[in-house]
């Protein structure tokens, strides 16, 4: 971030949310490369065969999820989609807000910090919360190749969470 001198923590959480959103559009071109590569990314494949199991994507769920708590009825199929792509970009920025108020803070945060911080988020979120809340496949049914492939979206997204931040706290800090 910057060289040594601490920032407000609004302006760091500001810059990281635009951060998180530019990071959440990267970590779709990752996928995109991903795709190419090995075909459908994990997330977009149906999660198993049980009846309890949704086929659909993990965000699309979430999404289904947060329409039923706030309007009591699922959302629509032709709403999933978009609505989908809206739970991953409300969650990148609202990492990279946590991310921007920490380097804010403390300065030294750079690179390193924003690929601990995409483990992190893998392994907490996408390994555990998920399927604590059955959303997502028990992770002895998955292919290793699959929580690799997760892994490196989550170096991506933290990589240039850390960039994206750290250039927007530089650029704007130093108008302060």
């Amino acid at each position: 971030m910057s060289k040594g001198k601490k920032q407000n923590m609004a302006l760091g959480g500001v810059c990281g949310l635009v951060g998180g959103i530019g990071a959440a559009a990267v970590m779709d071109g990752y996928w995109g490369i991903v795709k190419k590569i090995v075909g459908a990314r994990p997330e977009q494949k149906p999660k198993g065969n049980s009846r309890e199991q949704k086929k659909e994507p993990s965000t699309q769920i979430v999404a289904d999820k947060i329409s039923d708590a706030v309007t009591g009825h699922d959302l629509p199929r032709k709403e999933k989609a978009p609505a989908g792509v809206g739970v991953h970009y409300a969650t990148g920025a609202a990492y990279g807000a946590f991310f921007g108020a920490a380097a804010a803070r403390i300065p030294r945060l750079g690179l390193p910090a924003g690929l601990a911080y995409g483990i992190a988020i893998w392994l907490f979120f996408d390994e555990i919360t998920l399927r604590l809340l059955n959303i997502a496949p028990d992770p002895k049914k998955v292919p290793v190749e699959e929580h690799a492939q997760a892994l490196g979206a989550h170096l991506v997204y933290g990589s240039a969470t850390a960039i994206f931040t750290g250039l927007l706290l530089r650029l704007l800090g130093s108008r302060s």
